[in-house]
């Protein structure tokens, strides 16, 4: 989020650090006053996902089923920070959407207020929707023990401008509670509409798509560990890893192994090869996308986990900080617990756990089903029309 880029410039000057926030909390008063004087029109609809960088998420499947569906809205995805467009351009895209934003009656976002930015904030006359961008399995805002107040204090405020936070479960609806301090009648069981796809039937294969040089292949196995806030992520954390032996593993089995760094992550990945392929934001701004295609996910503290559940398909756990990582971050479970998949710690686990997968055998699918219907008790693959009946409410309710 925009505050914590913000602390992170002035960490080591306090004083500065206070009064540039003052500053952004007179800003974002002015812009509030100014969005409550200026009429809305109830047609224009604001989409927001990755800081305005990418479309992704629930906001992107959304827009898409309402630009196939309800022909009778105005339909805008913010993306000022596409890596195509310069600094002027920037600057002349966000003079151009000022009377397009003041207008809007509904917003919907994932990664709030950052997705507007400059536009950060709102006034209560508009519709805000927050369909935030994972099920939480670490600690977050007022569950995270090293966050500050001033954080603390622009997650209130968000909170007080949503309208609707939606979420696919009761369990969800009370880890969002203990984390936002949010107002229980604001939290919304539709299910996800990011999710849908995974509970359709799929018949495209984006993959050849989006990396046309691909070798023939027979599996998918997706790696993506999450962000480390004071560390870089290690890919492949084994004191016995052995490259050549794994790219000629992969080989044999014909399978590809597509690694995604958190957006938020800067480490370079020195291990590509011709079965082992980058896959950062560059390549798929919505990793959902390709999930249908995943055989096996491998991963550490991502929420992805929790999405891939409802493909009923294999997960690899590679935990090898997880005292540092729970110490530092925490979760709002037992991780054990929740993570229904073997926990390998070295090359040989590993590669055996692979092998294991690929003979279907899967002593974690109970373990699967039954946390699918615990996380995802809500979830249909028409979440996007549950959420557009939704907003349909909310309008309705505030013409009243």
């Amino acid at each position: 989020m925009i505050s914590k880029a913000i602390s992170n410039i002035f960490q080591k000057n306090k004083a500065i650090k206070i009064l540039f926030y003052l500053a952004l909390l007179v800003i974002e008063t002015f812009i509030e006053l100014l969005d409550y004087l200026i009429p809305k029109d109830d047609r224009i609809i604001i989409f927001g996902s990755n800081c305005g960088e990418y479309s992704s998420g629930s906001p992107k499947a959304l827009y898409k089923y309402l630009r196939n569906k309800a022909s009778d809205y105005i339909l805008y995805y913010y993306l000022p920070f596409k890596k195509e467009k310069g600094f002027f351009a920037q600057i002349r895209y966000f003079i151009k959407f000022i009377p397009i934003f003041f207008r809007a009656k509904i917003l919907i976002s994932s990664h709030p207020p950052s997705d507007f930015f400059p536009f950060i904030s709102w006034s209560v006359k508009k519709i805000f929707i927050n369909t935030w961008h994972g099920i939480p399995m670490k600690r977050m805002f007022f569950t995270d023990k090293h966050i500050s107040k001033i954080e603390l204090i622009r997650i209130i405020n968000l909170n007080r401008r949503t309208s609707a936070f939606i979420v696919s479960s009761r369990l969800e609806g009370l880890l969002i509670r203990l984390c936002f301090r949010i107002d229980p009648a604001k939290i919304f069981c539709t299910g996800h509409p990011r999710n849908d796809i995974l509970l359709r039937k799929h018949n495209v294969h984006l993959l050849p798509i989006l990396l046309p040089k691909l070798p023939t292949y027979q599996k998918v196995i997706l790696y993506c560990p999450t962000y480390r806030r004071n560390k870089q992520v290690r890919f492949f954390p084994f004191d016995d890893f052995d490259l050549s032996h794994f790219e000629k593993f992969l080989e044999d089995n014909k399978m590809i192994v597509l690694l995604r760094r958190h957006p938020y992550s800067k480490e370079v990945i020195n291990l590509s090869s011709t079965r082992i392929v980058p896959f950062d934001f560059d390549t798929c701004n919505d990793v959902n996308d390709i999930l249908p295609e995943v055989d096996i996910l491998i991963t550490d503290y991502s929420s992805i986990y929790f999405d891939y559940l409802l493909l009923d398909r294999p997960c690899i756990f590679i935990p090898y900080d997880l005292n540092d990582y729970e110490k530092d971050v925490g979760f709002l479970f037992d991780y054990h617990t929740i993570t229904a998949g073997p926990k390998v710690s070295t090359y040989k686990d590993l590669i055996t756990t692979i092998k294991e997968c690929m003979e279907l055998k899967d002593p974690y699918s109970d373990m699967r089903s039954k946390l699918k219907m615990i996380f995802h008790e809500c979830q249909k693959e028409n979440s996007s029309e549950q959420v557009f009946i939704l907003m349909n409410d909310l309008l309705r309710r505030g013409r009243k």
